[in-house]
């Protein structure tokens, strides 16, 4: 867990240690020639190794004893955890009330449950990315997310049977709450797609977890007809038809408060009770949609949660992937960092809990073995028209060049060699898939709803030769031409966005939910495909982080009860939470991952953060004056500094922190 407490520290000391750290590190790099950026030449885990044993130096006075960001030792003890998994058995022991019988599954009780609830995902979802060569699938395991996971099942399957799902109605019309469980009910709003549903439900299935909530999923959001079931001897389907959901619709309304209601409850309190008896909110039911799309910001705050701790059922709805700012509430953040200390949180539930039926997966299955099983590497894009075929018509032509440029000059797509004889790209020639790790086949992934780009290349690969022998081959599973709803069409979607995330590299859409979730289950850093029309920008960037962009996120505390908190910038009270590039969205947030899956080493300047933020505010400074005494920032990086991307002016650690990257990817790129 990274603090910055500074106390007993030596800023002009530590400085220097971490600048002959990093100095060190470029040497050392420089000599051994090691590769680096931007996915051209394949993975660098040496890269990895001497940047996490030269700043292990330079950090050990600061609080990642607690948990080690750089050398990624695992904990002998994760106390929240434990805590989380004493509040889990608790809650369950409560709802048994003896009953314990209520809590195991016997053998054939297990069995048979598996039996009906078959999911071969569970199985055979690991080894397809197992079988990446460009891309290996690194994934942070201790075992702690499927210990909570399996007290969670206990949970909800005792609620379940204490309750009864066809009585389930009953229980909520009549204000029941004998059996002492708490639910959330996780919907979405209606005319998002099916990346829009995931993300939704993800994020209330977590936050039952952490809050002891039986999660419930209605069916109207079809997503029980394509995922497994998630919790062993339950089930979280709750029939739509026969429960008074959504609460705003006028036959429902009375039974529902909303959560501005809970708010001003707490606001009629005295502020004295805060400090010795944190209030719970006497509302039995809550509705948590803020304009349908997220909860409202005062949701994200240590004592409106104490007072939904009160409330029986609450109800969720939206289209944003809200995630990020769970870890934003103090109350959480501890135990979030320990189960998820690589903060690949979204992979590693969506592997877990959104795991595709079997009905699903077999599709999945003929589409791999027919199109990507036999490729040497797997190229995944995704293209989406935002405002359908009137951007198509008119963006089409731009943006399949820009695609093809993006794997040229990133060297994840062969060159051509033109009618002249010239290479397609200079850049290419250089960094292309012809280095050392050739490939002999590649597979291009194409999911989007037009057939644009997908006739441009094959009419481009076809019609020349590819320069360095490469067997390039185009597939395209389906182009509807507009955005359509359905069984059927969420099925296949589900079936396209697990082809992409199988691929090594990922090419995916700005606000995109479906291009997120398959770099979330691929565990990838994605490049993201330039969509400005304004400016002159680069084809794609790199994106900074596995994780998905929380889209329209207040960048703010909204907290008038934690003056501490109150109006600060959520960045600044935790530096892994950071604004999305500007390239995705122009506001949004979004967790900086820490992960060696991809093409590359990946330091954005939030991954630099990782390597130097535990230091604290102050040496960070002082390391930003060293290096330019020593002379190795140029001059023209001199203004970066302060104008840096996210950077505000006057502050010299995010230029730094981007500088840094920068000058690492110049510096170490072989010659």
């Amino acid at each position: 867990m990274l603090t910055n407490s500074r106390n007993g520290r030596k800023p002009k000391l530590l400085s220097v240690v971490a600048l002959a750290a990093v100095l060190f590190c470029l040497v050392t790099a420089r000599l051994l020639r090691v590769p680096y950026i931007s996915g051209n030449y394949g993975n660098s885990p040496d890269m990895a190794t001497i940047f996490q044993t030269a700043l292990s130096v330079s950090t050990s006075w600061s609080a990642l004893d607690e948990d080690s960001v750089l050398s990624g030792a695992a904990q002998a003890t994760r106390p929240s955890v434990e805590e989380l998994i004493s509040a889990l058995r608790e809650a369950t022991q409560k709802a048994a009330r003896g009953e314990y019988f209520l809590m195991d599954l016997t053998g054939e009780e297990r069995e048979r449950w598996n039996r009906d609830n078959s999911c071969q995902s569970r199985l055979e979802l690991k080894a397809m990315y197992n079988r990446r060569k460009y891309a290996p699938d690194v994934e942070e395991d201790d075992g702690l997310w499927d210990v909570v996971l399996e007290e969670y099942a206990k949970l909800h399957r005792v609620c379940m049977r204490r309750v009864g799902r066809e009585n389930l109605k009953n229980y909520f019309e009549t204000r029941n709450n004998s059996t002492g469980c708490n639910f959330a009910i996780a919907d979405y709003s209606t005319g998002g797609g099916l990346g829009n549903k995931i993300l939704a439900i993800s994020n209330t299935v977590l936050y039952a977890i952490l809050t002891q909530r039986v999660v419930l999923v209605p069916t109207s959001t079809l997503v029980p007809e394509l995922m497994c079931e998630p919790f062993v001897g339950s089930s979280w389907v709750l029939d739509s038809d026969q429960f008074p959901v959504p609460p705003w619709e006028s036959a429902h309304r009375h039974l529902w408060t909303i959560h501005k209601d809970v708010y001003q409850e707490l606001d009629r309190l005295p502020s004295s009770r805060f400090v010795k008896d944190p209030p719970r909110s006497k509302l039995y039911s809550s509705s948590m949609e803020e304009y349908q799309y997220q909860p409202g910001s005062r949701f994200f705050c240590d004592v409106e949660q104490e007072m939904f701790k009160g409330v029986t059922w609450l109800y969720f709805t939206g289209c944003l992937y809200t995630i990020p700012k769970l870890f934003a509430i103090p109350a959480f953040r501890e135990t979030l960092e320990e189960l998820f200390p690589s903060r690949l949180v979204l992979t590693r539930m969506l592997r877990s809990v959104m795991l595709p039926n079997d009905v699903v997966w077999d599709r999945i299955m003929r589409a791999d073995a027919e199109h990507l099983k036999e490729a040497d590497r797997r190229v995944g894009l995704q293209i989406r028209f935002r405002h359908n075929m009137n951007e198509y018509v008119e963006m089409n032509a731009v943006v399949n060049e820009r695609v093809l440029k993006c794997g040229l000059d990133n060297g994840f797509l062969p060159s051509t060699v033109d009618q002249d004889g010239t290479m397609e790209s200079h850049l290419a020639q250089k960094t292309s898939v012809h280095n050392s790790k050739s490939s002999s086949s590649v597979k291009v992934f194409v999911a989007s709803l037009y057939p644009g780009f997908a006739d441009f290349a094959r009419e481009k690969y076809v019609s020349h030769p590819k320069s360095t022998g490469e067997v390039v081959s185009l597939v395209q599973l389906s182009h509807e031409m507009s955005q359509t709803y359905g069984l059927e069409i969420d099925r296949q979607s589900l079936v396209e966005i697990i082809m992409l995330s199988f691929c090594d590299d990922v090419v995916v859409t700005p606000l995109s939910t479906f291009g997120g979730l398959a770099q979330a289950y691929g565990n990838l850093v994605p490049w993201i495909l330039e969509f400005r029309k304004e400016g002159s920008h680069p084809p794609c960037e790199r994106g900074q982080t596995v994780d998905v962009c929380y889209q329209e996120a207040d960048q703010l505390y909204s907290c008038p009860y934690n003056r501490r908190l109150d109006k600060k910038k959520i960045s600044d009270v935790v530096p892994y939470i950071q604004k999305c590039l500007t390239v995705d969205a122009l506001d949004g947030l979004q967790l900086i991952t820490k992960n060696f899956s991809g093409t590359e080493y990946y330091i954005s300047s939030d991954s630099t953060v990782d390597l130097l933020g535990a230091v604290g505010p102050r040496p960070r400074v002082l390391l930003s004056r060293a290096l330019r005494r020593t002379g190795l920032v140029e001059e023209r990086f001199d203004k970066s500094f302060a104008a840096g991307r996210g950077g505000t002016e006057g502050s010299e650690e995010p230029g730094l922190l981007r500088w840094l990257s920068r000058y690492l990817h110049q510096v170490l790129s072989p010659q």
